[in-house]
């Protein structure tokens, strides 16, 4: 009997020390994403920075072809940031179309699905300069090529699934993008986001003469206009002393970009939506009227060297953009026609950049959107300019491809802006496309 007992102790034990010795050690999903990030082929460096809104952040640089047609054309390094909740979660997936701004901000449909957030830098922007003065690299094929070869290479470690998104210039970054690699993410949402007709689009124009705010804004907005360019005297010379502060220099005269920058400020006041009550009265000082204008709309945005700068020069040669409106101004402006009709050249392109635009990336967006089962959702607002040289409801079908427009709503209108039961059926909507 005392035999049996050690001889089945003895099995005991063996069995037991062979489970254990089978049995893995548990592994940190995060310490293994890192070690895996570094060793993905296209990855040259890795630096892990301090966050509060994530499990864990990295900073990464992609080697990336200059031209992804023609090798011989080199490399550059990309800038992608990776917010990790855990590698398996959703991926939110931000298709900037500037810097990386977006890793200054966390997007909102991060927290609804507790996902992690990937925001890649678009190329000729921030840290991702590469050295072309002509600009023929930056094109809607090479920035959607580089997407697909970070997206491509980040799915090796990242289970969960895709949700691409952008605001603005970065919301039409996203829509091109799914159009070249429609399996590449799962959603596509993108915010404000501009799909001009043509290098200059007049329904921008139309809506700021006719449709945006009501008849006494509208009325009031154009009052306010004139009186800025009856003051064009006294107006220049400020606008000139604060671009000497800013060692800016302007390309066409500063008395005729005077008729610009007060139709931009137009277009910028309903955009970003400013208070129509807080226009200056019509009486009021020179200063008072200067100030109220320059913390809206100031003179860096007409210099060529100004960070966002090279959106004009992409737009002039196949984004499109919007034509200013000249509604009740066409009496006092003094700028030439030449330069009304083609601004974005005499004042932001710079002289190697061809005159030639290609309309195949809107071609090519417009037959997918016609045709797609991809999953779209597009958000905009109404006050906004955009949205009138953006995606219209002839491609809205109710079913895969939805837009919500919030009244009232500028360029920044968000989902948390929407009342709650049409909050509730996003958030549905967007949970039954990622089942």
């Amino acid at each position: 009997m005392k035999r049996y007992f050690l001889i089945s102790l003895m099995l005991a034990f063996g069995l037991a020390s062979i489970l254990s010795g089978c049995k893995k050690p548990e592994t940190d999903p995060f310490v293994e994403f890192e070690s895996k990030l570094k060793e993905l082929p296209q990855v040259v460096s890795v630096t892990k920075e301090e966050t509060t809104d994530f499990t864990a952040k990295y900073k990464v640089f992609f080697e990336q072809p200059i031209d992804h047609d023609d090798a011989s054309a080199g490399t550059y390094k990309q800038l992608v940031y990776v917010f990790l909740n855990h590698p398996d979660s959703i991926n939110i997936l931000v298709t900037e179309g500037y810097h990386a701004f977006d890793a200054q901000r966390v997007s909102e449909l991060v927290p609804m699905f507790h996902g992690n957030q990937i925001v890649v830098e678009h190329r000729f922007y921030g840290e991702s300069k590469i050295d072309d003065d002509t600009y023929r690299y930056m094109n809607a094929d090479n920035s959607c090529d580089d997407l697909h070869e970070v997206v491509t290479s980040l799915k090796q470690l990242l289970s969960g699934k895709w949700i691409s998104t952008g605001v603005s210039k970065s919301g039409l970054t996203c829509n091109m993008y799914r159009a070249w690699y429609p399996n590449d993410v799962d959603v596509t949402v993108p915010y404000s986001s501009p799909f001009c007709i043509g290098r200059y689009d007049d329904r921008a124009a139309q809506a700021l003469a006719e449709t945006i705010g009501t008849p006494e804004d509208r009325a009031k907005m154009t009052a306010f206009l004139r009186e800025l360019l009856n003051r064009r005297e006294v107006m220049v010379h400020k606008f000139d002393s604060v671009a000497a502060l800013q060692n800016i220099e302007f390309h066409i005269p500063t008395e005729k970009l005077w008729d610009l920058h007060v139709m931009d400020y137009r277009f910028a006041f309903w955009s970003y939506s400013y208070d129509i009550n807080d226009i200056p009265a019509l009486d009021a000082s020179d200063d008072e009227i200067f100030n109220y204008i320059i913390d809206i709309d100031g003179p860096e945005a007409w210099d060529q060297n100004y960070e966002v700068c090279q959106y004009y020069i992409q737009a002039y040669m196949e984004l499109g953009h919007f034509r200013f409106c000249t509604a009740g101004l066409e009496d006092l402006l003094i700028v030439d026609d030449y330069i009304l009709d083609n601004y974005l050249k005499y004042v932001y392109v710079p002289e190697p950049v061809g005159d030639n635009f290609s309309t195949a990336m809107h071609e090519k967006v417009d037959a997918f959107l016609r045709n797609t089962d991809a999953k779209y959702m597009f958000l905009y607002g109404s006050y906004d300019p955009w949205l009138y040289v953006g995606i219209g409801e002839e491609y809205v079908n109710g079913d895969n491809i939805v837009r919500y427009v919030l009244p009232g709503g500028g360029h920044g209108t968000k989902i948390a802006n929407f009342d709650a039961a049409t909050q509730k059926e996003i958030k549905d909507k967007l949970n039954e496309w990622l089942r």
